[in-house]
């Protein structure tokens, strides 16, 4: 197992991958793990310094171990990684997309093993309201205004 720190402007990345792809990216308050990083978190981490630098995102190129997922769930990660940078779909949208209800969206996404990899961000009610995002809705508005969706601007 390989593991990579990366630092950014809303706190320290924890990352973690086999040989062949990302097991893992998750934010973290502190981080107390020994890094061995590979080619691979390698190349995570310079998208990563890409995307907080407003130089575009190429994270859909990066492979992901889905090991021990449902297939409903990998279908609707990744259909949340084709969102577009600067973009949002609705819960409802990506249930419709992906077969599952709103709240199963919802769910899921709180789970997400792949923090910026896999935007959640990008996902919020359809009436304007950000939703949950395992309890830091600040950090949900903050990346999509990074990114340019403005969900300040929200009715």
């Amino acid at each position: 197992m390989y593991v990579r720190v990366i630092p950014t402007p809303i706190g320290l990345l924890l990352a973690r991958a086999s040989e062949r792809a990302l097991r893992s990216v998750e934010i973290r308050l502190g981080v107390e793990e020994k890094e061995r990083t590979s080619p691979l978190l390698e190349e995570l981490a310079d998208q990563v310094e890409r995307y907080f630098a407003r130089q575009g995102e190429t994270f859909l190129a990066l492979p992901l171990d889905y090991s021990g997922l449902q297939a409903s769930r990998v279908a609707l990660y990744e259909a949340v990684r084709r969102i577009p940078m600067g973009e949002t779909r609705s819960y409802a949208e990506m249930a419709r997309l992906t077969g599952l209800t709103p709240r199963a969206v919802g769910a899921a996404l709180r789970a997400n093993p792949f923090f910026l990899v896999v935007p959640a961000q990008r996902v919020i009610h359809a009436d304007g309201r950000l939703g949950g995002f395992a309890g830091r809705e600040d950090l949900k508005d903050w990346l999509l205004c990074h990114e340019g969706a403005h969900p300040h601007l929200r009715p």
